[in-house]
């Protein structure tokens, strides 16, 4: 059975004050929607927001990193994801001025 307290909190506290937020379980984890587009995961009770190419900078000087998972025969692959790590999380103006960009990029 998959936790849901830290995806409850998540979407219950992190983002009490945004609309239309959804999660929806998802290989493991949970996808977390913005009027039904995923901007964001949930994977090892962490959070990942999205990122592109124009974005990812602003992640690395945050000192972030990627979502990378095993794949068949141990092969390591990177997604498009990238952490919200706790110190993020405590900064609520910075969560949600990353966040609107993730929803930004969601719809690229």
């Amino acid at each position: 059975m998959l936790d849901t307290s830290f995806k409850d909190y998540v979407v219950e506290d992190l983002f009490a004050t945004l609309h239309d937020i959804t999660a929806k379980a998802m290989f493991g984890g949970y996808g977390i929607y913005r009027k039904g587009l995923i901007f964001a995961i949930i994977a090892e009770s962490e959070l990942y927001f999205k990122v592109s190419s124009r974005t990812k900078k602003r992640y690395e000087e945050l000192g972030s990193r990627p979502f990378v998972y095993l794949g068949k025969g141990d092969k390591s692959y990177q997604m498009a994801y990238w952490l919200i790590d706790e110190r993020i999380q405590e900064d609520r103006e910075l969560l949600y001025d990353l966040a609107e960009e993730a929803y930004e990029v969601s719809q690229e």
